[in-house]
């Protein structure tokens, strides 16, 4: 359905607002850059802190903007609407703009400080094997229901998220399901949505985030509960001792999932064999077992937040668990490297010490030797980088650390305060180039064991030797085959004595 001739009175919109210079303003377009190229457009002024609104409404009314969409009174010859918060008025306009598309397509919210994309996609896969269409907008791509293979951005303003969504219902997708990240929350990209289902997967603190983080993140989560429509549902992750204090004040009534504590959706784990997790999940008066390749106790918990979905909509257990068992792989997230070989190699974005002991954990709690590849995280401050070098010395067998994203000087220095966290540095290998440190890391490996290669996840990287960008999955997936058709695996026999060294290796 084309928007395009939509008009909107912002007067009916926003009758609270004050206006300034006309009545009434009427458009049929939005934007917050003023050299927008649009017709019948307002200007939304004050939206990016570090412009300055006298110049940018210059340069909207240059290119044709009829009206300006602000806070507070702008020096301009323009109608003016004054609203008391200009994020959220943009994204209201935006979504009337494109013809209020929540009210036609059934709108999920993931929400959460740990596992948003992981639990997005796994109840994309729930849905898409029941409804055959899903619209999907997450931190690693985007579809629309047939179309596929979007760029999706954590920092997507609301006017690109509304065109998803209605290209998504133009489409006749019949659900639609949006990772909102913590930019979104801050930047009120979502209030415009209104949601038929809100997942709250976490609200422990993240490594990044401090204390005033952590409180606006819930202060953004308590605005979304007022975004649910009048049917809506909440489904939360009863194991997250936080979260669920949170949700004890805020919505009782919630639908809880979880492994440890008692929730209306349960799994429980079974024992499982190398390289898959089981569990027998019940909800209701329905048991059923679930298997899958997507390992840890995290992902089961994302994988139980999507048949808490179904639960919340009604659908039969045994369809929900069939949708998630859909889905064996999520780029970057423990994925496996696809060659046959009895060494396991897995690929993880794990570049904070919270997420790297997790997904360390996933690999080892059999009793499997796991070798780390760690990228030096980026970003990171020196107690930050120091808990990252604890939890790989306590949780990895064998580490190698390596430094992509910085110049030879920065990336020493970090390497040292990554050090500093180790008891015995001398046992960490350092290999500043990565394919030469993933060789070292097969041919230092037996049979039986597994390679973590942690940092990058499903992102591209570069060095020095090589300028084209490489992904872990592609470059590892390349030397294991190498070395399963050397004649003689000489590199079998793991490093007996640790010895603080550049290695340069084959690949080097």
């Amino acid at each position: 359905m084309d928007h395009s001739s939509l008009s909107v009175s912002l007067k009916d919109l926003f009758p609270c607002a004050q206006f300034i210079g006309a009545d009434d303003i009427h458009c049929q377009a939005c934007d917050q850059h003023p050299d927008a190229s649009l017709e019948q457009w307002v200007f939304a002024a004050g939206m990016t802190p570090w412009t300055s609104p006298e110049r940018d409404i210059l340069t909207a009314q240059a290119n044709g903007a009829r009206a300006i969409l602000t806070e507070q009174y702008l020096p301009t010859p323009l109608p003016q609407c004054i609203v008391p918060n200009i994020q959220e008025a943009y994204a209201a306009l935006a979504m009337e703009l494109a013809g209020r598309p929540c009210d036609k397509i059934l709108t999920i919210g993931v929400v959460g400080t740990h596992g948003k994309t992981t639990a997005g996609l796994l109840i994309a896969s729930m849905l898409k094997k029941i409804g055959r269409s899903v619209a999907y907008h997450t931190s690693l791509g985007a579809a629309t229901g047939r179309t596929t293979g979007l760029a999706a951005e954590a920092t997507a303003d609301a006017l690109c998220l509304a065109h998803w969504l209605n290209a998504s219902v133009d489409e006749s997708t019949p659900a639609a399901i949006i990772e909102i990240s913590d930019e979104m929350l801050q930047s009120r990209a979502v209030a415009g949505f209104k949601f038929d289902v809100l997942i709250f997967t976490s609200l422990r603190r993240t490594q990044r985030a401090d204390a005033l983080q952590a409180r606006g993140i819930e202060l953004g989560m308590n605005r979304l509960l007022e975004q649910l429509k009048e049917h809506g549902a909440v489904v939360y992750n009863a194991d997250d001792a936080r979260l669920n204090r949170w949700i004890a004040r805020t919505h009782p009534e919630a639908i809880s999932y979880g492994m440890d504590a008692d929730a209306d959706v349960q799994g429980r784990r079974l024992k499982s064999l190398p390289g898959e997790q089981s569990m027998m999940v019940s909800a209701g008066n329905c048991v059923a077992p679930l298997t899958s390749t997507i390992l840890g106790d995290h992902n089961a918990r994302h994988m139980l937040a999507a048949i808490g979905v179904g639960y919340s909509l009604g659908l039969e257990l045994y369809q929900t668990v069939c949708g998630v068992e859909r889905l064996q792989r999520i780029p970057g997230r423990l994925q496996r490297v696809p060659v046959e070989h009895d060494l396991r190699i897995y690929v993880d974005g794990a570049d904070q010490a919270d997420r790297l002991a997790v997904a360390l954990h996933a690999l080892s709690k059999d009793g499997t030797p796991v070798t780390c590849v760690a990228e030096i995280p980026d970003a990171a401050t020196p107690e930050q980088l120091a808990a990252y070098g604890r939890v790989l010395e306590r949780s990895a067998s064998y580490v190698i650390l390596t430094q992509s994203r910085r110049s030879i000087r920065s990336g020493q220095r970090a390497m040292w305060q990554v050090l500093d966290g180790c008891e015995r540095p001398a046992g960490i290998q350092i290999v500043p180039n990565r394919k030469a440190a993933i060789d070292l890391a097969i041919r230092s490996s037996r049979g039986g064991e597994a390679i973590l290669l942690a940092g990058w996840g499903a992102n591209r990287w570069t060095n020095d030797l090589c300028r084209t960008p490489q992904a872990d999955i592609d470059v590892a997936a390349e030397l294991l085959r190498e070395f399963a058709q050397e004649p003689q695996n000489l590199g079998s026999v793991a490093i007996e004595a640790p010895v603080l060294k550049i290695y340069r290796g084959l690949a080097g």
